[in-house]
């Protein structure tokens, strides 16, 4: 197990690293270069990518419970909801160095600027409950009808609205800034792992993840915060101490939500969403840093405005 657990997290983290440096470099003379792509595209293509199959593992999750959500539905709302905050700073980007870019790109921008975009998220959450009315009734059946659109909404909320955190965060500093989000609260997950399996004694949340211990919980975060501190050498936004503290929030954080993925699984009385060997699924991988996005936007949002 551990063995496919350490070659899939590097064959990851690796395909990772790739394609955050080409979503970098090329995106370097962006709008006015020619053939160069809009920041963190290559980013919103790879997690437009992981969402179906994430939306396919939540609905048989919730499907254990007996709970009915649309696959449709919960793919496009939460395709929308991830993309749209992303689409909307690049229109404003585009309408601020306008200089040499194409007429057409500067048409839709100020068009997509003049629809109000931040109100779709709402639209797109009452679309989506309505929508799961809709699909549940078509088989002329009453029962359920609540949790399928509270489904549904779970969801989108989930697998849309907390990773669209991480495109601003790339489009407001850069891939490198995301990359050190992710490490840190994969590195919090790495040492809570290992800390626990050498001392850990104490069990954190015995009921709900008996594989987790309080050694193994502060572990993480020491190693998350010494990651935060080492990765301040790398940038000049930030002081180590303010790196390290980064560390704890997120590594903690990120535990949390590897304990709401858990209590998932608890209540569909599965032990991984999926069958990926060392892993699970796409929603064990993904748990800690969907919850870590909308903190560490707002860090940054209060360190720098």
């Amino acid at each position: 197990m551990l063995k496919y657990r350490l070659m899939l997290g590097v064959t990851f983290g690796i395909a990772l690293l790739v394609m955050f440096y080409f979503d970098q470099s090329l995106s370097r003379g962006w709008p006015a270069r020619t053939w160069s792509f809009p920041p963190g595209m290559l980013m919103a293509i790879t997690l437009s990518l992981f969402i179906p199959f994430a939306v396919r593992e939540m609905q048989q999750l919730l499907g254990r419970e007996h709970v009915r959500i649309s696959m449709r539905v919960c793919i496009a709302g939460s395709l929308l909801c991830m993309l749209w905050p992303w689409l909307e700073i690049l229109s404003e980007m585009l309408l601020t160095h306008s200089r040499g870019v194409n007429p057409l790109a500067i048409t839709i921008a100020s068009w997509f600027h003049t629809v109000k975009p931040h109100y779709l998220v709402p639209t797109v959450l009452a679309g989506a409950m309505f929508g799961a009315f809709a699909m549940h009734s078509r088989d002329e059946k009453i029962e359920g009808a609540m949790a399928s659109a509270g489904g549904s909404l779970l969801a989108i909320v989930y697998l849309g609205v907390l990773p669209s955190f991480f495109l601003p965060i790339r489009l407001t500093h850069s891939a490198g800034m995301v990359v050190s989000v992710l490490l840190m609260v994969k590195s919090a997950d790495i040492g809570a792992y290992a800390v626990g399996r050498l001392i850990g004694r104490h069990k954190l949340i015995a009921w709900l993840s008996p594989g987790k211990t309080v050694e193994g919980f502060f572990g993480g975060l020491l190693l998350a915060a010494g990651v935060g501190g080492v990765l301040t050498h790398y940038s000049s936004e930030f002081c180590w101490w303010q790196g390290a503290l980064a560390g704890v929030v997120l590594g903690a954080v990120g535990q949390l939500g590897d304990l709401l993925e858990s209590l998932l699984k608890r209540d569909a009385g599965v032990k991984d969403s999926g069958q990926m060997p060392g892993f699970g699924g796409i929603l064990d991988l993904i748990d800690s840093p969907l919850l870590a996005a909308p903190v560490a936007y707002w860090m940054l949002k209060l360190v720098h405005g």
